[in-house]
């Protein structure tokens, strides 16, 4: 047995080793995708501050024309305030703070000569801001003067480390993985692990020796709290940031710690079941001989005997005298014995695992496949208790199961199935099951069958469509980070020129650069949408008792502009609780009723409402606008599909797309009742907390 035990752990340790640089690859992967993010980021902040530059009115100087430029490129989310800085470090204009307030010299006094004798862009590292005096990182462009020729001024962007800490917490990592952003210089911007404490710190050491090696790779190294980890990094070559992200090595040996355990565990049974079977042969053939005394005896009391061949001449004469004389006994109980065979056959045949246990859960049948499949032979299961073969931490819920089953049978015999659940083998590993059973009176006792099937492949297979699922929602995250960059920087131009050159240009012109600039920012709103769409699966918080009340609130103080333009009536009855994300019931509530208010030809008025309904709860959200046809009634939850022109009613059409999702995974289901013309009422289902509570 030890040479196909050493070749079991040899192959154990070689596919850990395997998945390990699976695993490795994969991490670094996600290092390089979040590095070009960040490159991204700094690009779109440098490509807005080229556009600044580029304003009449710093040449002019008309500072306060040019804050106002500078306060419209901060709408877009990624600039948290633009200053103007002249050669000395002096800021002439700082969106931070109030025109004509004085301002003090830049904190990045010693960047500015650099940034004006090269005349390039520049992104300095994590630094404590003069103004806002709280840390930042600050992207920087040289202003030219048209008059000299020269670069006599700088542009400088801040962005802060939230903006940084916010990607890594969108991008979905698992919660055990230690990442971190950092900047040319070494020094901590952003990171999913105690950010307050160690931002602004420089990396740790290890991190920092193998970047001095190479620009991306992975190493084993402690992080800054000093938990060991395989880490893989990635430094951008345009920038000098870079991403580092940790796996814990307890959790890449988990695996092999386990498999190793139960590997010893199987070979240490097997062992004791060798070395109880050879003492159990002996024991026999030793005993054979004292055993003929008591089959004489029961054939003398009209009992029937069998006496198998024991390899000794003259006790196998004896024995079959013996059975010669209980042939009579044999022959009236051939038919009892003939239907015992048969049902044990079918019992041991039988693919999936059978175990009987009496009124008190304690085993009196347990078939092959139960032991093939729970690691443990029948006869040291039969008269054990079924909790042997269930997780100590699912006793307590069984035997209030059992209760709750014993005071709801009211008939001798029962059926049913119990659903998917978790078994545990003699070797302590844990693997899911799916059950049924049937119970059966006899006399005064009552037996409970139980059937039992190995769903582990099952399982499997859902958890590697969790994983591609989960990898599509990173693509949709990086991809529409990827796309804003170039739609930010046509916006942009496009304003620029309609301000500055309207006056120069025809009627046509001036049209198709307005129809460019609605077209670019029609499609960075389909682009948002799209990553809205793609975070509704990934973004799902642990569900928590949400009250509907506060929902429907939070929506009407959002709607609350909307809701005035067009004197529109939003009522609501009873909500009650229900168990869910607060945050993503509030997009759904938020797209249903602002659709109800869209689609509207005269004053919209909505009304919600809920009811219990089969175990759930049904919302219902009714409005009195255009209606729906019901052919199109599965075309409108597909994303981007629209049943009317932009110019008729504005939108992307990924609305609806994105509440079915919502409803999805809160286990519900989402439905339109509605006639063209007649209004439409928006159903959907959640289910009832009570209800889940009992099963």
């Amino acid at each position: 047995m030890v040479p196909a035990f050493l070749m079991a752990a040899l192959t154990l340790m070689y596919s850990y080793r395997q998945q390990q640089n699976d695993l490795v690859r994969e991490s670094v992967s996600v290092v390089r995708n979040l590095s070009r993010v960040i490159d991204s980021e700094l690009g779109s902040a440098e490509v807005s501050l080229n556009v600044l530059s580029a304003s009449p009115s710093l040449q002019t100087p008309d500072y306060v024309a040019f804050r106002g430029q500078a306060q419209e490129v901060l709408k877009r989310g990624l600039i948290n305030n633009v200053a103007l800085i002249d050669a000395t470090g002096q800021q002439l204009v700082n969106t931070a703070v109030p025109y004509g307030q004085p301002l003090p010299k830049t904190a990045l006094i010693d960047l500015v000569p650099r940034v004006l004798q090269t005349g390039k862009p520049l992104v300095s590292g994590l630094v404590m801001g003069a103004a806002l005096k709280r840390p930042l990182i600050s992207v920087m462009v040289p202003v030219i003067s048209r008059e000299t020729g020269t670069h006599t001024r700088v542009l400088s962007a801040v962005v802060l480390p939230a903006h940084f800490e916010k990607l890594l917490t969108g991008y979905g990592l698992p919660p055990d993985r230690i990442s971190v952003i950092f900047d040319q210089t070494g020094t901590v911007v952003a990171r999913s692990h105690e950010l307050e404490r160690f931002l602004g710190k420089p990396i740790a050491p290890g991190l920092s020796d193998g970047l001095k090696e190479s620009q991306e790779g992975a190493i084993d190294l402690k992080t800054l709290e000093g938990v060991q980890v395989l880490s893989s990094f990635s430094r951008s070559a345009a920038t000098g940031w870079g991403v580092a992200v940790g796996i814990p090595q307890d959790s890449l040996t988990r695996e092999l710690r386990h498999g190793m355990a139960l590997l010893l565990a199987v070979m240490l049974l097997l062992i004791c079941l060798g070395v109880f079977g050879s003492w159990w042969m002996g024991g026999r053939i030793a005993g054979a001989i004292g055993k003929l005394i008591e089959p004489a005896f029961d054939i003398s009391r009209g009992k029937s005997v069998t006496i198998p061949e024991l390899n000794i001449r003259e006790v196998n004469e004896v024995g079959r005298a013996m059975m010669l004389t209980s042939a009579v006994l044999e022959t009236t109980s051939s038919s009892l014995r003939s239907s015992e065979t048969r049902m044990r056959s079918i019992l041991q045949s039988a693919m999936d695992a059978i175990i009987t246990v009496d009124d008190r859960q304690v085993i009196v049948l347990f078939n092959a496949a139960a032991a093939g499949m729970f690691g443990c032979p029948p006869e040291h299961a039969v008269g054990q208790p079924l909790v042997r073969f269930i997780p100590e931490r699912f006793h307590e819920r069984h035997a209030a199961y059992i209760k709750r089953q014993r005071d709801q049978a009211a008939a001798a015999d029962a059926y049913g199935v119990a659903g998917v659940a978790v078994g545990v083998r003699s070797g302590g590993e844990e693997f899911p099951v799916e059950v049924s059973y049937s119970s059966v009176r006899e006399g005064d006792s009552v037996f409970h069958t139980l059937i039992i099937r190995d769903v582990t492949a099952r399982v499997r297979a859902q958890e590697a469509l969790e994983r591609s699922n989960t990898d599509l929602q990173q693509f949709a995250y990086v991809a529409s980070h990827d796309l804003k960059t170039p739609l930010r920087s046509i916006a942009g131009f496009v304003q620029l020129l309609e301000k500055n050159y309207a006056s120069k240009l025809d009627a046509k012109a001036v049209d198709l650069v307005r129809r460019t600039a609605a077209a670019a920012t029609r499609l960075e709103q389909i682009t948002d949408d799209l990553l809205a769409y793609a975070r509704v699966g990934s973004e799902t918080k642990p569900f928590v008792p949400v009250d509907f009340q506060e929902v429907f609130a939070e929506v009407l103080q959002l709607l609350d502009a909307a809701l005035n333009n067009v004197n529109a009536v939003v009522t609501a009855g009873p909500l009650p609780t229900v168990q869910g994300d607060k945050t993503q019931l509030v997009r759904l509530m938020l797209n249903l009723i602002g659709n109800g208010i869209k689609y509207c030809a005269g004053t919209p008025q909505v009304h919600v409402t809920a009811l219990r309904h089969d175990g759930a709860w049904l919302f219902s959200v009714k409005d009195n606008g255009i209606g729906i046809d019901p052919k199109h009634y599965e075309r409108v939850f597909e994303p981007f599909k629209r049943l009317h022109t932009q110019q008729e009613y504005a939108g992307t059409g990924i609305g609806l797309a994105i509440c079915r999702r919502i409803v999805t995974g809160h286990k519900g289901r989402i439905w339109i009742e509605s006639e063209s013309g007649q209004g439409s009422a928006f159903c959907f289902t959640i289910p009832d907390i009570a209800t889940e509570q009992g099963a």
